[in-house]
């Protein structure tokens, strides 16, 4: 008969540890410790300058109930390899330099008060103020708004499929197993078009996740995996079926309650490379079978439908705060137009102006400098 000893070093050894972090009184330096075994340890991170930072709260604060997404970007860019992780030309948004331009800040509007007028509108005219942006999903100014844009039609699309179809939005990702890392992006493509027929999807957005947050160590690592966000006909016994027979791991989030924000954080983290598309339609929402609704023209006036032109206001109160997204009328005091002149009427200047004389311009032009 064997008997088992309940000592302090068996405890540590057969238990279910449940470390919680806290911190030294006197030093204020940061550990681990399990209530049950009362084992004490250090916490294991690449990043140990940032555990200094972490303190514990005089008062305690009361939990968010959602992170906002900018916070995300800010967590997760800050003293990670954010901008330097890449694989087969796939990184993540936010790592190219933006655009001269990118951010600036442009008013235009609609000068006609008089057409304004006469729908009722009196002497008001239309103003936009915005800032000029690139969409591009890599500029580091711009990727929120290529971002919001992005999310905000695909939401439209695949509610507008969800009516038709009669069914709820679901989410699923396919998780590419280890022994298939070395494929390309096309080959695993080609892969998980035959695993979404056998999940029964019906059609929806597939987006390339290449890489997976480490936050322990605070790093991104290669793990390639798609976020499917669509209809599908599936059960639990299928998953488990596909999962068994192709071997990827199938995980099914659930039916989501804001597509929007679940397209909005998808893009926040996924796979970008030149030539390839970063959200793809499949199925029945493709384009070729599901058209898409064509957008309000943003450059034309909302009442009179003219043109928007560049406008600047000469007065010391224009109504509008600056530096702040702005679209609407107001009164039309002190509000012109921005005159460009045209290239063909630029004052012409000929070459020899340059010069002191005209002579001396014609005895240096055939002079070959060695």
């Amino acid at each position: 008969m064997s008997y088992i000893v309940n000592t302090p070093s068996l405890k540590k050894k057969f238990c279910i540890h449940n470390y919680q972090q806290k911190w030294e009184q006197h030093s204020g330096e940061c550990y681990l410790y399990c209530p049950k075994c009362k084992d004490k340890k250090k916490p294991k991170s690449r990043q140990e300058k940032l555990i200094k930072f972490l303190c514990p709260a005089s008062k305690p604060s009361k939990p968010a109930s959602k992170p906002s997404k900018p916070d995300y970007f800010e967590e997760h860019q800050f003293m990670t390899n954010w901008y330097e992780i890449e694989h087969d030309g796939w990184k993540l948004p936010a790592t190219a330099d933006a655009h001269d331009w990118c951010g600036l800040w442009q008013t235009r509007g609609c000068l006609n008060e008089k057409e304004h007028s006469k729908l009722g509108y009196g002497n008001k005219i239309f103003v936009k103020q915005y800032q000029k942006s690139c969409f591009r999903a890599v500029c580091k100014i711009c990727f929120k708004k290529w971002m919001g844009r992005q999310a905000n039609r695909s939401t439209r699309r695949i509610e507008k499929f969800e009516k038709q179809s009669g069914r709820r939005v679901k989410h699923i990702v396919l998780s590419v197993p280890r022994w298939l890392y070395h494929l390309s992006y096309d080959e695993l493509r080609k892969k998980v078009n035959v695993i979404q027929k056998e999940l029964g999807c019906k059609g929806g957005a597939r987006i390339f996740h290449p890489f997976r947050y480490k936050k322990s160590y605070r790093e991104f690592y290669y793990s390639p995996h798609f976020h499917i966000v669509g209809i599908a006909k599936m059960s639990v016994r299928n998953i488990s079926e596909v999962a068994r027979k192709f071997g990827w791991f199938v995980k099914y989030v659930g039916v989501r309650e804001s597509v929007f924000q679940t397209f909005f954080y998808l893009l926040s983290h996924c796979g970008v490379k030149r030539k390839f598309h970063v959200l793809v339609w499949f199925g029945d929402a493709s384009y070729s079978k599901l058209p898409s609704e064509k957008e309000p023209d943003s450059t034309i006036c909302p009442l009179c439908n003219d043109k928007l032109v560049p406008i600047y206001h000469e007065g010391e109160h224009s109504g509008i705060p600056p530096d702040e997204i702005f679209e609407g009328f107001v009164d039309s005091v002190d509000w012109y137009e921005v005159k460009t002149v045209p290239k063909s009427e630029w004052t012409k200047v000929e070459r020899y102006e340059y010069a002191f004389e005209k002579e001396l311009y014609n005895a240096n032009s055939g002079i070959r400098l060695n």
